[in-house]
């Protein structure tokens, strides 16, 4: 038995930007599906990171709960490392680098 195709809909777009798509789509060798889908989820990224920030910065707009919040986080601080002090690293510094490098991390701190 053939596999149901998904489901799909139409989207109006601009002109421009369905020729874009397209270029797109000829560039990559992937369907405009695909790259709606793709910048889609980028999309949801960066909005996540940036209620994120807006939080963070909302926490940092008062000063009592930015004080509790810091205190905690103190109190948190190397607590996942007690007895560990002998224990070999788990990555070298190299690869601590290059996992840095290859992930940065959205300013929230």
């Amino acid at each position: 038995m053939a596999a149901l195709p998904k489901a799909v809909s139409a989207v109006r777009i601009p002109s421009n930007t369905h020729l874009k798509l397209q270029e797109i789509s000829k560039q990559e060798g992937r369907s405009m599906g695909e790259i709606v889908s793709d910048l889609v989820e980028k999309y949801e990224r960066e909005r996540f990171w940036e209620e994120a920030n807006a939080s963070m910065e909302r926490l940092r707009a008062d000063p009592v709960a930015w004080k509790d919040y810091k205190d905690e986080i103190a109190l948190l601080e190397g607590g996942s490392m007690d007895g560990l002090k002998n224990e070999p690293a788990y990555y070298t510094a190299e690869e601590l680098e290059e996992i840095r490098a290859n992930n940065p991390r959205p300013a929230v701190g």
